[in-house]
């Protein structure tokens, strides 16, 4: 179920908040931070042996326990957890789930799902019984039909003196088995076969008294089911039928009662069934929350999270009202465009690798520097992506690549505007356009209680399909016809390119295709420049985004306006400058920034920075060229997708004749054959258009290492979970807690001397 998070931020800033209260406030902290629904909590970091430790957690395992039992239980009832969707419950009719904590809750959950499970075992096993008992009375009624038709009664039955008589089914493929068998030079004896049942045979034999060890020995070589001869269903008329009928109803009403019945106990639960989905839901959400606090030195515990900023006052003012002098609450506010550090607040000790008569200041290296950049709290600051609805879809495919980190731009304005462009220029088709219009559209009205990202793909189809409805008109096809377009002998209207059709002109969309390329690049560049801008990092947007901008724009005018003639390059106006000053200054300008004290390039060393420079000024101006390269596909794609369209057109015309019957065999091939393109060639074209945007474009800027916002929630759309309020506790108990958790952390630091020992002996 998605989250229920819909308020929007009016800022993109957020403030760190540190929550400490004493343990037994820990679960009513957590309900009501679910309530809150604008808290992200972060993830405390965990060392590995300790993580290792805790797959072993008796809760943890609980926590399995409850959830396979829960699917079993479902598997069983065959319900289907999508089945609650369509139950609207109001609040007060909501089942409340309450309990003193975690393990008190778990606990209920289990014994009310045993119940359940119990309540079902025994009623499959009497629905089992009937079926049985009624398959079984049909076999017999499906037997006796027959033997009645051989005037079969309780008196010839009596009188069999030196014969035995018996009934038996099997499976139809024992039939050959069944023949050889009792081949009565074999074997004497006498039998008879009748239909029975789908796969099953039906048959009755007479054989000797004297041959009964002989007879069993034969007849459990075809596995069959003996029919047995019920004097209670024999009368000295004949068969009783009415008496198998009569008993036929009898189950055939037992098994309908113990199914109804079955089916009441689901039906009116079913919002009990839905309440402990729910719970079992929100438990394995809040074993994870719970298992973020953190211990003081006081064996307080701490939990840590992300809140929007304009919301900050109101969540403080909540909470403490909430548990009043029970809790202390810190806030670090996260700026985008500068680093945030986390206060230390652990208690003072010794410092490693302090000299004598060092000052911490002084002690303060590059390493040290290095560290406190990692510990930015930007880069664990959750992500709010906020665009109009307009670009919203197009979030999906950027979050394939990743989410865009805390202080970088979201580029899915960009990739909404280029990304339809680029398909629609490899796949430029009027008709088909329209196709992909209003599959789009019927995609987001058949498939709008799916997923928001089975929704998003919808209307970028949709998007898509505009843009290559206008390319279309560019290129001058409609389902790969030009000119005049016919239907039945009948020309409805005209249609010629606007530009230029790519397979009558291919030089003209290479070099558009290339020109493309350039902007597309140099456009991830420019978003990398605004990037630095915004982080404050000034110089570096100009000396390395801007000059890469200058590089590739300075390269493509020398390539297409004076060709590949060095001579030409080297004589005035000496157009080789247009690479050559770029490349230099990129070389040169960091260099030159840690002369001029610029503070993020402190750190590095000259020689490094040059080294820097120069590999990097290499390596652009090489993967530039493959870059470039890469968008020809933009031709290539056109011309395939004009091509085969044109070769279809072709194979239908090849039908010849006239009249209605011919139109339409060419009608049907000429939609048959469009729809492959369109399903095949559109699918290879939506592909490449990914491509371009993921290696080519959010290669030259995008980091996508960021973390959604993801506030934590526990759903409440069918049930209610209560954690009853904990009371304070006297010294006496608290030194006892505190007994136990000496005892606990011997017991953890002996669990981790045995995991080290086994892991490492």
């Amino acid at each position: 179920m998605e989250k229920k998070y819909v308020e929007k931020h009016k800022g993109k800033e957020f403030s760190l908040m540190r929550a400490e209260i004493s343990n037994n406030f820990k679960d009513k902290l957590l309900v009501e931070l679910s309530n809150i629904n604008a808290v992200h909590i972060r993830a405390k970091e965990t060392p590995k042996i300790k993580e290792n430790l805790d797959l072993k957690n008796p809760l943890l395992e609980k926590i399995k326990k409850l959830r396979e039992n829960l699917d079993n239980l479902f598997k069983k009832l065959e319900i289907n957890p999508f089945d609650f969707a369509d139950l609207n419950v109001e609040k007060k009719d909501r089942p409340e789930f309450l309990a003193d904590d975690i393990n008190n809750l778990i606990s209920h959950i289990l014994e009310d799902i045993e119940f359940y499970t119990n309540r079902f075992t025994e009623l499959n096993r009497y629905i089992s019984k009937e079926i049985i008992e009624l398959e079984h009375l049909k076999i017999i009624r499906l037997s006796y039909e027959y033997l009645e038709k051989i005037f079969l009664s309780r008196e010839s039955v009596s009188n069999l003196n030196h014969f035995n008589f018996r009934v038996f089914t099997t499976f139809s493929k024992n039939l050959s088995n069944l023949k050889n068998l009792f081949e009565f030079s074999e074997f004497p004896n006498f039998y008879e076969i009748f239909e029975g049942t789908e796969d099953r045979i039906a048959f009755f034999i007479f054989y000797p008294k004297d041959k009964e060890d002989e007879f069993n020995g034969r007849i459990r070589l075809i596995h069959s089911e003996e029919v047995p001869i019920l004097k209670r269903y024999l009368t000295k008329e004949g068969v009783n039928l009415s008496r198998i009928e009569g008993e036929i109803s009898y189950r055939d009403q037992e098994l309908s009662r113990y199914r109804n019945e079955l089916q009441r106990i689901i039906d009116i639960n079913m919002l009990k069934f839905a309440g402990i989905n729910e719970i079992v839901q929100n438990i394995e959400e809040y074993n994870w929350a719970e298992h973020q606090f953190e211990k003081t030195f006081s064996s307080r515990l701490v939990l840590k999270f992300f809140v929007p900023s304009f919301k900050k006052k109101e969540i403080q003012d909540r909470l403490f009202k909430t548990f009043k002098d029970n809790i202390v609450i810190d806030t670090i506010d996260i700026h985008k465009d500068q680093p945030t550090y986390e206060k230390d607040t652990k208690k003072p000790g010794i410092i490693k690798g302090l000299k004598e008569g060092e000052t911490l200041k002084e002690s303060k290296s590059e390493k040290t520097k290095a560290h406190e950049e990692k510990n930015d709290l930007r880069n664990e600051t959750p992500t709010v992506m906020k665009n109009s609805f307009i670009f919203r879809p197009f979030e999906t495919i950027l979050k394939m690549y990743g989410i865009p980190t805390y202080s970088e731009i979201d580029p899915t304005p960009f990739i909404a505007i280029t990304f339809p462009i680029l398909f629609g220029l490899m796949f430029g088709d009027v008709g088909h356009g329209l196709v992909l219009i209003i599959a789009g559209l019927l995609g987001t009205i058949i498939l709008r209680k799916r997923s928001k990202d089975t929704r998003n793909m919808s209307w970028i189809i949709f998007y898509c399909g505009w843009a290559a409805f206008f390319v279309g008109f560019l290129y001058g096809e409609f389902f790969g016809l030009h000119g005049e377009i016919e239907f039945f002998g009948n020309v409805l209207f005209e249609i010629h390119p606007i530009w230029v059709n790519p397979l009558e002109d291919i030089m003209s969309v290479f070099y558009f295709s290339v020109i493309i390329g350039v902007f597309h690049l140099n456009l991830g560049w420019f978003v990398q420049f605004l990037n630095y801008w915004k982080q404050k990092r000034k110089y570096l947007a100009f000396t390395d985004s801007f000059i890469k901008i200058l590089l590739l724009t300075g390269g493509t005018v020398l390539i297409l306006g004076f060709g590949f003639d060095i001579d030409v390059w080297i004589t005035f106006p000496f157009p080789i400058l247009l690479t050559v000053i770029p490349g230099l200054l990129l070389l040169i300008l960091k260099p030159l920034g840690k002369i001029f004290k610029v503070s993020y390039l402190q750190e590095e060393s000259i020689g490094g920075l040059i080294g820097e420079g120069s590999i990097e000024a290499f390596d652009t101006v090489l993967s530039v060229m493959s870059n470039v390269a890469s968008y020809i596909r933009l031709l290539a794609l056109a011309l395939a997708h004009i091509a085969l369209l044109t070769s279809i057109n072709a194979m239908v015309n090849l039908v010849e004749g006239e009249g209605i019957f011919v139109e339409i065999v060419r009608l049907i091939g000429s939609i048959f054959g469009n729809l492959v393109v369109i399903l095949l060639e559109g699918l290879l074209v939506f592909l490449n258009s990914m491509r371009l945007h993921f290696y080519e474009f959010l290669g030259k800027f995008y980091q996508g290492s960021g973390i959604e916002f993801f506030p934590f929630f526990l759903d409440d759309d069918y049930s209610t979970m209560v954690f009853r309020t904990g009371t304070e506790r006297d010294i006496i108990s608290e030194e006892i807690d505190k007994e136990f958790e000496v005892k606990s952390s011997k017991e953890e630091i002996s669990k981790a001397v045995d995991y080290i020992s086994e892991k490492y002996s």
